[in-house]
This record gives structure tokens, sequence and C-alpha cells, in this order.
């Protein structure tokens, strides 16, 4: 069944609209992450293939402008140069390394080069089905091509290695399909499904990346939050001990004032981190008797009766004030 007024097929209708709205959704993906490269070889791919759907379909028609072979010789154009595309795209898009031949000089010589003898040996004889001999060419490289593939994806996954060899294999068999007139519909169906495993299973790919990224993102974020509390923690803690410092620089300046002895010193300090006797006969070493008869001679060197005074006299508030 045809679009009325046109050669296109319904089934190639679908897979136009099908791929169009793909297209505007991957500019959209495009626009929202303009540093993500590898969507441009998604939406060129989307592009190659909506004009060959174009073209192969609404082409050859007595209705439009153009000669008979000039038709024929658009709608395979665009037939040959979307399998060209193709060996670039997975080469990019799926990092296969041993696809790159085919990518950069292998399309030009066993596609492109074809289709010119094909376009003179149509233009000389006049004969569609003279020229079609030539699709042998494109065969035997599509072939090779899917070796290569096969070769290059050994090391992947089951999945990441059947999807791209779909993908292209009903390009291997575009000529075929089109040697023996199989028709549109056919030709449509086959070729357009290959292309949407391989672009589904790309996609998957930049999900999974997005999600990876997302979890990263989280991760860094709880570890930042606890780097500042880390941080914060850590700032507290040393102004605590500058300002402890700054104090017990000040009290052994008025120990200085008043004379007292590098033990006595040492007894005031204690006095202002707020250790008992006890503590500070501990930490020293020596009797609590000692540390008694020290704090008394430091009473009377300050002229002081207690330890509240001793430290307001020294000009600072005790640690427990």
């Amino acid at each position: 069944m045809l679009v009325p007024g046109t050669q296109m097929h319904l089934i190639t209708f679908a897979f136009v609209c099908i791929e169009l709205v793909i297209l505007f959704y991957l500019i959209i993906h495009r626009l929202a992450r303009p540093h993500d490269k590898i969507s441009y070889l998604d939406i060129f791919l989307l592009l190659l293939l909506i004009v060959y759907n174009v073209t192969g379909g609404l082409l050859p028609d007595p209705q439009l402008p153009g000669s008979y072979f000039w038709q024929n010789s658009i709608a395979y154009a665009t037939g040959f140069m979307t399998p060209c595309y193709f060996p670039y795209y997975v080469y990019h898009a799926f990092g296969l390394k041993k696809m790159k031949f085919h990518a950069y000089r292998g399309v030009f010589l066993f596609l492109m080069l074809p289709y010119l003898l094909f376009m003179i040996v149509f233009g000389i004889t006049g004969n569609l089905s003279d020229a079609k001999n030539l699709l042998i060419l494109p065969v035997s490289y599509a072939i090779w091509v899917m070796i290569t593939l096969t070769s290059a994806t050994k090391m992947e996954t089951s999945e990441n290695r059947i999807v791209p060899f779909l993908g292209l294999a009903p390009w291997v068999c575009l000529p075929v399909i089109d040697y023996f007139n199989a028709g549109q519909a056919v030709e449509a169906s086959i070729t357009n499904t290959g292309f949407l495993l391989l672009l589904v299973q790309h996609l998957r790919r930049n999900i999974q990346q997005l999600k990876d990224e997302h979890q990263r993102l989280i991760a860094s974020e709880k570890q930042l939050l606890s780097w500042n509390e880390k941080l914060q923690e850590e700032v507290e803690k040393r102004t605590k001990e500058l300002e402890r410092l700054t104090t017990e620089e000040r009290i052994l300046e008025g120990c200085r004032q008043y004379q007292l002895t590098n033990r006595e010193k040492e007894i005031a300090t204690f006095i202002y981190r707020g250790n008992s006797y006890k503590q500070i006969a501990e930490s020293l070493y020596i009797s609590e008797r000692t540390v008694t008869k020290h704090v008394q001679n430091i009473f009377d060197k300050v002229k002081v009766s207690n330890k509240l005074e001793l430290l307001n006299k020294l000009g600072i508030v005790p640690v427990n004030q």
C-alpha cells in the first residue's frame, strides 16, 4: 500500500516518521548536553537514513521532475552513501579500532568507486539491470566489513557483539534485495530495523553513561559534605588551639612580670587549663604536697589568695569560666 499520490510505501513512511521523532529527541538532547560530541554521530546517521528512505521511497516517479536516469541515480546514491557512513559510525560510537581502515578509506575505494562505475554503466547502456550487475562489488566489500566487525568485537560481551553485527547485516543484504527487486516494503523493513537496533544499542550505552555520571556526582556531593564537616571541625580545633596558645603566652608574660620560676610558670599554666592539684602532680611527676607548696609561693609573689584571683591578676579568664 502506497502513500496517496506517491510511490512511497506506507511502511517506508512509518519508518520516516519514527526516525523524525528520534531525530528531534536527539537534537534536544544535544542542545541540553553541548559537550556530548558523540550525539552528532546519531544525528547525522538519522539524517542519512531519512534521506535514504525518502529518496528510495519516492523515486523513480514519472510525476516528479527529472529524468528516469537522474531519479534512479539519486535514489541509488543515498543507498550507497548510508552504508558508507556505517563503518565510521561504529568506529567512533563503539570505539572499534579495527574499523578505522573501513571508516576512512575502505568505503571510498569499495563503495563510492563502484557507485561511480554503476553510474557510468547505467548512463552508457541506459539499462538499470546491466548496472545492477556491479552490485557484486559492494556486496563483496560488505562481507569483508562484517568479518572485520566480528574480529573487532570478539572481546566484547555477547550483546555488544551481536547488535552492531545485526545493525550492519541488512546493509550487506541491500544490494541483493535491490538486485532481485524484493520490493520497497521489504527493503525498508530490513534496513531500517537493522539501523534502529544499532541506534538503540548506542543510546543504551549513553543512558548507562548518564547513570554512571549521576552516581559519581552523588558520591562526590556526599564526599564533599563529609570534607566540609571535617574541615569545619579542624578549623574549630585549630582556632581553639590558637586561642589557648595565645592565652598561655599571656600567662607566661605575666609570670615573667612577677618573676615566677619555670616550675611555677608550668603550674600556673596547668591552673589556667583547669587541672586539679592531683592532675598537676601526675603530669609533672611530683607530689601533690609539692604542688600545693608551689601554688602558695605563686600566690605570695602575685599577692593573691586563690586561683581565680591569680588568673584575673594575670589578665585572663580560666577555661572553665
